[in-house]
């Protein structure tokens, strides 16, 4: 799949214009549903308070505006069964973690709970993919389109290079359903690499 993907025509779509093609599509995906392989380990979110509030070491008050969103979160996954669809993702972890994966794994956790269904993979059970290079950051909508992530050299979200045909489609979606197979609930892995409290643990 990764060498059909590296020699496939695909339109690069930067900024503003990723986004609005990517809002268009999401709400049209359909039963094949959403599902995204996410490796690198560092990300840049300004826009995010509380990114912006663990950038600082202001951990307490990062995992409290993480918190506050749950109703807005909970209120997206239901929107997404009304559209008869669901998200899947598998997160690739690197040891000794980030801080920053650290923290992206609390956000995870809270959209698996609500019904974003995520997964953990150690990077060492992705490596025998990675001989030419590190997996992309990669999404499929549906049958439609896939979308290999851009990012800058700070780990900033640049756009999307967006690939379509049922077929190229079908495979990524495929690649990313096979690493999920392979992976660990994300609570199973944060209870067992010591991320959460005794109360979350039973949660």
């Amino acid at each position: 799949m990764l060498d059909e993907l590296a020699g496939a025509p695909g339109e690069r779509l930067l900024g503003d214009t990723y986004w609005a093609d990517f809002e268009e599509r999401f709400w049209r995906i359909g039963e094949p549903g959403f599902w995204k392989l996410e490796r690198l380990q560092e990300f840049q979110e300004p826009m995010d308070d509380s990114w912006v509030a663990f950038s600082k070491g202001d951990w307490p008050h990062a995992l409290a505006l993480l918190e506050s969103r749950r109703e807005a979160l909970t209120q997206h996954y239901a929107r997404l069964r009304a559209h008869r669809f669901e998200t899947w993702r598998i997160r690739v972890v690197e040891q000794p973690l980030t801080d920053y994966m650290r923290w992206e794994l609390r956000l995870l956790l809270m959209r698996d709970e609500l019904g974003g269904h995520t997964r953990v993979i150690d990077a060492g059970r992705v490596r025998p993919y990675e001989e030419d290079g590190r997996l992309p950051e990669l999404i499929t909508l549906g049958d439609d389109v896939a979308y290999r992530l851009l990012y800058d050299e700070n780990g900033l979200q640049e756009g999307g290079v967006r690939y379509a045909g049922h077929d190229l489609v079908a495979g990524c979606r495929k690649f990313v359903q096979g690493l999920y197979g392979e992976g660990e609930g994300i609570r199973e892995y944060m209870a067992r690499e010591g991320l959460l409290s005794n109360r979350e643990q039973h949660r």
